[in-house]
């Protein structure tokens, strides 16, 4: 039988050229199918690749400048760009240009690293400059040649990206793209200081999930593994951002409180999709409430120090905003909801009640009183008995110390106080018999209303 040749044009796969060919009943080794084979090679040249660009950001070279070694970079991307399109379109074979494109896009993003080494060597913000290692060091010999380095850059890996986003998903090309390019941007700003480091990398992050949540998560075409590894480089620029702060410079209290938000963000959206057990599901994200727990202890130590905040402070500075974070995941976790919002009352009341006795005044008084005020109103619009009496028990609790301080500070054991209060109870109490059937019909509505809440 003569061979079948047929050709398969797809859409979204612009390099598609196969050739269906009689292939044995069983091959006798893996070796002898030459498709095993090519495979073989395809991940020996890739991995060949990704060390030589990996050591060349951290050898010198001769007598060469960095702006010479640059260029020297920027060529041997553009030849894995050519040598893809050669494989795409002269010999008619998908799998290796969709290879060498794909590696394009892994060697951009150290493209971009060794220019903002050259632009930060003219153009840095902000702090002294570092010293750097010999390896990690790029300087370029003027400000202009380190503009020219960029603009020269940026007009060759800004077509080939799109390009090679192009070859891997044509449908999302444009989107795909822009944040890539973003992304690798972002490495160009001439600032080292962990922290501003650590916001613009949480910023990255946080667009590259909204992203994937609402224009990648669901599409088909971007779950084949093409569009997963399209997706997957999208986050290799914020990774050189994180990895260059860590090897470089020492973290600061800001940058790991970033960091640690990124972590607890990212394993509460998506690692859930791993499983589709909703138990497992509900477990991961309750555990990324920890590193979540852990970046806000360490914004809450930066605001501190930085505004040198009393002692009375602390602990709500710690637990408000802590018991925000568990009120917040409540309304996106896949289960246990009423879980993470017992705890945020739970952390809330007790911060706020334990300050109030361990720093009495009016300030901690008047914090006690405004949470459980806070919390009571919350259970009440949400119909959860153990929410609205926890709130109840707290109003109490802080209206105690309140009053207390109350007539510390004002000296309301004089006459005419004493007066007031009196004259205010004999109104309340007339009030009261005013309104008596109305308040005993809301008052009975109520507990029955009560009644029917959930736990």
């Amino acid at each position: 039988m003569s061979e079948q040749i047929s050709t398969h044009v797809d859409r979204d796969e612009p390099f598609v050229f196969e050739e269906v060919e009689n292939v044995p009943a069983k091959a006798t080794s893996y070796f002898d199918n030459p498709s095993g084979m090519s495979q073989v090679l395809r991940v020996l040249g890739s991995t060949i690749i990704v060390a030589a660009a990996s050591i060349f950001l951290f050898q010198r070279w001769g007598g060469s400048s960095d702006i010479q070694r640059y260029f020297l970079l920027l060529s041997f991307t553009g030849v894995l760009s050519v040598g893809g399109f050669f494989c795409g379109i002269r010999l008619g074979e998908s799998k290796g240009a969709r290879t060498l494109l794909g590696l394009t896009l892994g060697v951009t993003p150290i493209n971009f690293a060794v220019i903002g080494g050259l632009i930060y060597s003219q153009f840095a913000w902000g702090m002294v400059r570092h010293a750097f290692p010999a390896y990690a060091s790029w300087v370029a010999p003027s400000a202009t040649a380190a503009l020219g380095a960029a603009a020269a850059g940026l007009a060759v890996l800004g077509p080939l990206c799109y390009l090679a986003f192009l070859s891997l998903s044509r449908d999302h090309a444009k989107i795909l793209s822009g944040a890539f390019l973003a992304g690798n941007l972002a490495l160009w700003i001439p600032v080292r200081h962990p922290g501003v480091i650590g916001a613009v990398m949480a910023v990255l992050a946080f667009g590259l999930c909204y992203l994937e949540l609402r224009n990648f998560q669901h599409v088909p075409a971007l779950s084949t593994f093409e569009g997963r590894l399209s997706r997957l480089l999208l986050w290799v620029p914020p990774a050189f951002l994180v990895g260059r702060a860590l090897h470089l410079y020492s973290p600061s209290n800001l940058f790991m409180g970033f960091l640690l938000a990124v972590v607890a963000v990212m394993g509460f959206l998506f690692l859930p999709t791993v499983t589709k057990q909703s138990r497992f599901k509900g477990v991961i994200q309750g555990l990324s409430m920890v590193p979540a727990a852990a970046s806000w202890l360490y914004f809450a130590n930066v605001i501190h120090t930085s505004l040198r905040l009393a002692a009375n402070a602390t602990i709500p500075l710690v637990a408000l905003p802590m018991a925000a974070i568990l009120m917040t995941a409540s309304f996106f976790a896949s289960s246990c909801g009423t879980w993470y919002r017992r705890s945020a009352v739970v952390i809330a009341l007790a911060g706020t009640s334990f300050n109030l006795v361990a720093y009495p005044g009016v300030f901690a008084s008047f914090i006690c009183l405004t949470t459980a005020a806070a919390v009571l109103i919350y259970g009440f619009m949400a119909e959860q008995k153990v929410v609205f009496f926890s709130g109840a028990g707290g109003v109490l609790f802080g209206l105690g110390y309140h009053f207390k301080f109350a007539l510390k500070y004002y000296s309301l054991f004089n006459w005419s106080s004493l007066a007031v209060i009196g004259v205010s109870i004999i109104i309340v109490a007339s009030i009261l018999e005013r309104h008596q059937p109305q308040l005993r019909q809301k008052i009975n509505a109520f507990r029955n209303r009560v009644q029917n809440w959930g736990e």
